[in-house]
């Protein structure tokens, strides 16, 4: 695995709200300051005191995130591409203006700093120390959008599995109610919701299997509608963005009841629209709940697939397993070849 996958590394930063920082930074000023008898000008150096506990707060725990959180070299395509279905589009820019909000930040406070040093009575001080503040609560006012951006960033990135980059990732795709999270639940770890109702999955899920010294990844998206891209929503939209920067494998699913949640044809439409996503990969469309469909509906169902793809096409059933063993063996003979080396690597070690 990675030394820390990106949404266990977010998940205990925390970046204040504007209200709460400018109360912090009020409280912390009006707190009394304890000095020893011997201290000399008093006055001057309780504000002093003040001062930097104002700024060793604003510095560690506002701006300080941007020590605990990803470099944007850390984002990879598919991480971005996460981040700006959510509206985060600039995330570079975001990150390196707020460092230089740090140390402009830092600036002002050295400068305070100096002021109140030179402050020949405790009342000069006191102002020059009132005037920090104010300009304290307006430095965070200025940067106020910045940081409720990047708390939407870490929000969306919390939710993101922790995906292993080095092992075979396969993406289950499909449109709702087509039993995807049902297969997910057989084949690994993850147990994800399953329910009737469409969009129940808003979130990529992930489970793992081991098979010959290697991690498989299966990833539950949710289920995407056939239409343009431009018209899907966010959720959808996870999904697609799953099958473009993570696949090594696309298990498709399709459900070929005639009472199935969505037609026939509206899902060998989404299977045309998936193949031109994702091109050059192994593709398997999986005719699911074989358990509950009669065998020449099956043979029909077939037959139509055949007429938009020209892949691999398994007859399974999620719920009780049929065939399932077959899809997964044609799965560990394409990754062992993709993933040789780690493969190799990993049977050394053991």
């Amino acid at each position: 695995m990675e030394q820390e996958c990106l949404s266990t590394k977010v998940k205990s930063v925390r970046v204040p709200s504007y209200s709460e920082a400018r109360a912090k930074v009020l409280r912390l000023y009006r707190e009394p300051v304890s000095l020893g008898r011997s201290v000399r000008r008093k006055g001057v150096v309780k504000v002093l005191a003040k001062v930097d506990r104002i700024y060793s707060y604003v510095d560690k725990e506002v701006f300080g995130c941007v020590d605990r959180i990803m470099r944007p070299e850390e984002l990879n395509e598919f991480y971005a591409e996460i981040l700006a279905l959510a509206g985060i589009r600039d995330y570079k820019d975001l990150f390196f203006r707020l460092k230089g909000l740090r140390k402009a930040f830092r600036r002002m406070w050295k400068t305070y700093r100096l002021r109140i040093k030179e402050s020949i009575t405790p009342k000069e001080a006191n102002d020059k120390g009132r005037e920090f503040v104010g300009r304290v609560i307006s430095f965070l006012r200025r940067v106020r959008k910045d940081l409720d951006r990047l708390r939407v960033a870490l929000e969306e990135l919390r939710r993101v599995p922790c995906i292993d980059f080095t092992q075979p990732k396969i993406v289950v795709a499909g449109m709702p109610q087509v039993g995807k999270s049902t297969l997910i639940r057989r084949v690994s770890t993850a147990k994800p919701e399953v329910s009737p109702f469409p969009f129940t999955t808003k979130e990529v899920i992930l489970g793992h299997s081991k098979i010959d010294h290697l991690t498989l990844q299966f990833i539950d998206t949710p289920g995407i509608l056939d239409r343009p891209l431009k018209e899907l929503n966010r959720i959808e939209r996870k999904a697609v963005t799953a099958i473009r920067f993570l696949a090594d494998v696309l298990l498709f699913l399709i459900d070929p009841r005639e009472s199935s949640y969505y037609s026939l044809n509206d899902q060998l439409g989404l299977l045309r629209n998936v193949q031109g996503l994702f091109p050059g990969e192994l593709i398997l469309v999986l005719i699911n709940k074989a358990d509950e469909t009669p065998e020449e509906r099956l043979l029909q169902v077939m037959g139509e697939v055949r007429k938009v793809f020209d892949g691999e096409v398994y007859v399974v059933s999620a719920l009780t397993g049929m065939n399932i063993d077959k899809v997964i063996e044609r799965v560990a003979s394409h990754i062992k070849g993709k993933y040789l080396y780690i493969l190799e690597k990993n049977r050394s070690e053991a």
